[in-house]
């Protein structure tokens, strides 16, 4: 077993579970849950980030992250992930029942290739690993040996999120980091993990994403479309990060998934209850 992870809950009503992205934690969510009601929500920190354990010899692919997450999963949840959480989200779906997905600035790199060329606009972390740069270990290493220190200048640096998401920047390990990022973000596809899963799933992503381009998130809606899986894709002002800047759009696309009981598991379109 890989450790058990922290956790956060608040609310009442339908089972909801939100996955936030590489680098982050479950404090991402912050806004919504300010702001949620009509459902109980289930925020744990992905192995290696926030609270949650890091341990050195981890895989950090999908499947080890997958281990420790099905362990808080109520049965029949909605699933909300963003970014790298959006990848896993989907491969939650296809491997245990989950009513429906609400998939944030998915990050649907064709392929390797695509992913290595794109992965820029994630940061220059992200950039500097992808490019296997001596660099990037340097720098994520100097930040758990002065992690007080990081994050405290951590808001400072990224002035555009809250403080204490910008701090929990810095609650992870380079092995976490980088083979999170190596093994689900850039080697792992999510098309199978759609189509297998069979739910209903709404990718919303932001005009303005850079993180995660757009056009790659409307040709994985169409693939998915044309295996007869239910994935619109909706597009609304806003960059990658639409929890935090538009959280009102994203609590009204999960209040539509959480009212429709066509997103119950294995629900495929056209197929009826």
């Amino acid at each position: 077993m890989v450790g058990s992870l922290f956790v956060r809950r608040w609310g009442r009503g339908p089972q909801v579970v939100f996955l936030h992205g590489l680098g982050a934690s479950s404090r991402y969510w912050q806004a919504l849950a300010q702001d949620s009601s009509g459902y109980a929500a289930t925020a744990p920190d992905l192995l290696g980030f926030g609270r949650s354990p890091s341990p050195p010899d981890a895989a950090y692919d999908v499947a080890c992250h997958l281990e420790a997450v099905v362990p808080v999963v109520p049965p029949g949840a909605v699933v909300v992930g963003h970014s790298m959480g959006a990848i896993l989200a989907a491969a939650l779906a296809a491997a245990i029942p989950v009513r429906a997905l609400l998939l944030l600035g998915m990050p649907a790199f064709p392929d390797e290739a695509s992913a290595r060329q794109d992965i820029g606009g994630m940061g220059l972390l992200a950039r500097l690993t992808v490019d296997r740069s001596p660099l990037a270990r340097w720098l994520c290493e100097a930040m758990c040996a002065l992690r007080p220190v990081a994050s405290a200048v951590a808001p400072l640096v990224n002035r555009d999120l809250p403080p204490s998401i910008a701090s929990d920047g810095a609650r992870h390990t380079w092995v976490s980091y980088h083979r999170s990022l190596e093994r689900v973000v850039v080697e792992h596809r999510v098309l199978p993990d759609l189509v297998a899963a069979g739910v209903r799933a709404v990718l919303l992503h932001g005009r303005s994403d850079r993180s995660a381009p757009l056009s790659h998130a409307r040709a994985l809606a169409g693939a998915v479309r044309q295996a007869g899986v239910r994935a619109p894709l909706e597009v609304v002002e806003g960059d990658h990060h639409l929890a935090v800047r538009r959280p009102e759009a994203v609590a009204a696309a999960l209040a539509r998934l959480v009212a429709d009981d066509g997103g119950r598991p294995g629900l495929r379109s056209g197929d009826t209850p």
